[in-house]
């Protein structure tokens, strides 16, 4: 043979090595993992295709390929090879679990239960699969046996937060108040920085009544408060229970429950006593509280303030809670009732303030505070200069929220857009009232850490909704109608990832305040401007998603409104309205009756004379009055006013909303509630396949049980 055919030969035999080599699926895989690892996807994707083309049944290569193509998105790819790799290796616990996370991506939950539960038959104390496991049965509304697989993952591992938190949210879910905040307790313990676990544990808080606390529940709960996933308004019942068990504030409690200001307490004790509890002072700064004996042991302790301060006895260590109680006022817009000698008294302390600051003298701390507890400080000509001298501590506070704070929304008034005019006589009669009461003032609100894209949040828990074809958009154009003071706004802008938010009102005094709360949170992406819905039908923009709550219904013509906001949604797109009960509102209608009757004005004397007579009334054994005690709303200003002395409201039943819904092409995805004891006794009532967005099923339910919707209906609708 010559040197010239040998080396021909040798040449073709490394060629074929090197293509047996190719081909050989340990080599593919060796070659593969660190592409995959340097994420080169499309390389290691196409060596372990050429190795599987020789190798078909190759277990490691069908998985490898598998993983790199659900690691690339690509799932119609990946399912199919854990499928075969499965099936090559049933006896494989891990193949089983990647096809069982496979066939969860892809929605086919049933099948994925079956695969965890065959890899849980291999492997029984695999975490990652238990975990797993748990969550598809949760998507699947089998709480039960969701919260057996988290059971089985703290008895393997007790320190496991997600598994504490995945349980708690489950027994939520089933009801078991008490077992639910235990474990929500014990994730945050376990890990206090994650906001979703603090999140949880506010929810399975919401409707508790404590029987029994100590100093790691007060701790537990003033830690709460500050975690900004967390809205305190939502908790004040449970907290206020909770420090019932106090033995110095159940004392105080006890002491003030006549509720007559004109009752003789050692004011600097009692308000000794009461600073020293921290979670009461935070509470008082952060939301009115809505009960009836926290109110009247306000009245008496703001009464003792009052006649302390008027006597020139002051005492220092009462400032914590003369401030706490000045923001309280504040918050509350002064909701309490005063007597005439109350009044007066207060007279007094305004002239004394204005001496002091005429003669540039110093201003004690225990004076702003008992005023500010009385009236608004930022209403009075004297406002700026105390706002230029330096305070500390808790009555800085007070002249940030008081003083600082209102300043900064009369100079954002100006710079907030008008983009449409406001003609209509309805529009203007509640423009006017919100100008003079802008609703609600809050302080503090949930803000979401985690925003994701429309569908998959309306797809997850506790939504769940049938969205058909539905396709997020990648940057959603947000229209918020009737935004009021921000809330609603600041929550869509930071629950929804990548939106951009519009934020329409017609008062520009809810718009300030919006805007300012918008900049205190460091919030890009919502715009504000001021408009009325009906004016809106020229607007020449388009929004992927609308919310309107608590709005139609105070329009001259809901409907007309309605149809302008469908107008303005795309094709496919989301609404979530709003809108009163008539079936939940007979105390309301009872109340605005007697308003009606007896002449009550809609000024702060007016609502709050108006109270003072509910309330007596419902001491009496009046129990519409009763009920209309327990609503959140009686216990702020503000609020009272658009509860029961609105200008314009219309109510509505569902058999209505349901032929809206059809004149105005919208399809019912749901309702949306805080609380899921509803859903579970309707599901209970109805168990049929889609009984949650059958409008008859839910009046029917209603009418069983009429404070269903006591706050308002909120629903989810698209266009079709």
């Amino acid at each position: 043979m010559s040197r010239k055919q040998r080396r021909r030969e040798e040449k073709i035999a490394r060629t074929e090595a090197a293509k047996q080599s190719a081909n050989n699926p340990v080599y593919a895989l060796q070659r593969a993992g660190p592409l995959f690892q340097s994420g080169q996807l499309d390389q290691a994707i196409k060596i372990l295709e050429d190795a599987r083309s020789h190798n078909p049944e190759h277990f490691d290569v069908n998985c490898g390929l598998a993983i790199i193509h659900a690691t690339s998105g690509n799932l119609d790819s990946a399912l199919p090879l854990f499928e075969k790799a499965v099936s090559i290796r049933p006896g494989d616990g891990e193949a089983q679990f990647n096809l069982g996370r496979a066939l969860t991506d892809v929605g086919r939950l049933d099948e994925a239960i079956a695969a965890y539960r065959q890899s849980l038959d291999i492997n029984p104390n695999e975490e990652s699969a238990l975990i797993n496991l748990g969550n598809v049965l949760k998507d699947g509304n089998d709480f039960a046996a969701a919260a057996d697989c988290y059971r089985r993952v703290i008895d393997l591992k007790p320190d496991h937060p997600g598994a504490q938190n995945n349980l708690g949210n489950a027994l939520l879910q089933l009801g078991m108040l008490d077992e639910a905040f235990a474990c929500h307790r014990r994730a945050v313990a376990l890990d206090p920085r994650n906001d979703s676990f603090w999140a949880g544990m506010a929810g399975s808080l919401e409707t508790l009544t404590f029987t029994s606390a100590d100093d790691d529940l007060w701790q537990d709960l003033l830690q709460l408060l500050e975690r900004a996933a967390v809205r305190p308004n939502y908790i004040t019942k449970p907290i206020i229970s909770a420090l019932s068990h106090h033995p110095e504030f159940s004392k105080v409690l006890e002491r003030t429950a006549s509720g007559n200001p004109d009752i003789e307490i050692p004011y600097g004790d009692v308000a000794g006593q009461l600073a020293a509890i921290p979670l009461f002072l935070r509470i008082m700064g952060l939301s009115h509280l809505d009960d009836l004996k926290i109110e009247r042991m306000l009245t008496v302790l703001r009464g003792a303030l009052l006649k302390e301060t008027l006597g020139g006895e002051t005492d220092e260590k009462g400032l914590p809670l003369s401030a706490a109680l000045a923001l309280q006022c504040f918050t509350n817009e002064y909701v309490l009732h005063e007597t005439d000698e109350e009044k007066a008294g207060v007279e007094q302390l305004l002239q004394r303030m204005a001496t002091l600051v005429e003669k540039d003298l110093d201003v004690p701390s225990p004076l702003v505070a008992a005023i500010g507890a009385y009236r608004p400080l930022y209403s009075f000509p004297w406002a700026r200069d105390l706002c230029g001298r330096e305070w500390a501590g808790d009555i800085g506070q007070v002249i940030e929220q008081q003083i600082s704070e209102p300043l900064e929304e009369q100079s954002l008034r100006p710079q907030i857009a008008s983009l449409t005019s406001i003609q209509d006589t309805v529009s203007k009669s509640v423009r006017e009232q919100y100008e003079e009461n802008p609703y609600p003032r809050w302080i503090k609100t949930e803000l979401g850490k985690l925003s994701r894209d429309i569908g998959t949040v309306f797809r997850d828990i506790p939504f769940q909704f049938d969205l058909g074809d539905y396709k997020s958009p990648e940057s959603p154009e947000i229209l918020v109608a009737g935004c009021g003071t921000g809330q609603n706004a600041i929550n869509a802008a930071s629950r929804f990832s990548n939106a951009r938010v519009l934020a329409v009102d017609l008062s520009l005094s809810s718009l300030s305040y919006a805007s300012r709360k918008t900049n205190e949170f460091d919030i890009p992406n919502i715009e504000y401007a001021q408009a009325d819905i009906l004016e809106l039908g020229n607007f020449g923009r388009q929004f992927d998603l609308i919310e309107s709550l608590g709005v139609l219904h105070h329009l001259g013509d809901p409907l007309a409104g309605w149809q302008v906001l469908v107008d303005l949604l795309r094709r496919g797109g989301l609404m979530k309205i709003g809108l009163y009960s008539e079936t939940a509102g007979q105390d309301v209608n009872s109340a605005r009756a007697m308003i009606a009757e007896k002449g009550y004005t809609a000024s702060p004397q007016g609502i709050r004379q108006c109270r003072q007579d509910i309330i007596a009334m419902a001491e009496d054994g009046n129990r519409i009055m009763a009920r209309l005690c327990n609503r959140k709303d009686f216990f702020s200003l503000s609020e009272c006013r658009d509860l029961i002395f609105h200008v314009q409201e219309q109510r509505f039943t569902l058999p209505q909303i349901e032929t809206a819904l059809q004149s105005l092409d919208l399809k019912f995805l749901g309702f949306e509630m805080r609380s899921q004891d509803v859903f579970r006794m309707f599901k209970n009532t109805y168990p049929e396949k889609d009984s949650l967005t059958s409008l008859s099923l839910w009046h029917s339910f209603e009418r069983d049980n009429p404070d269903t919707f006591r706050g308002m209906y909120q629903f989810w609708c698209k266009k079709i």
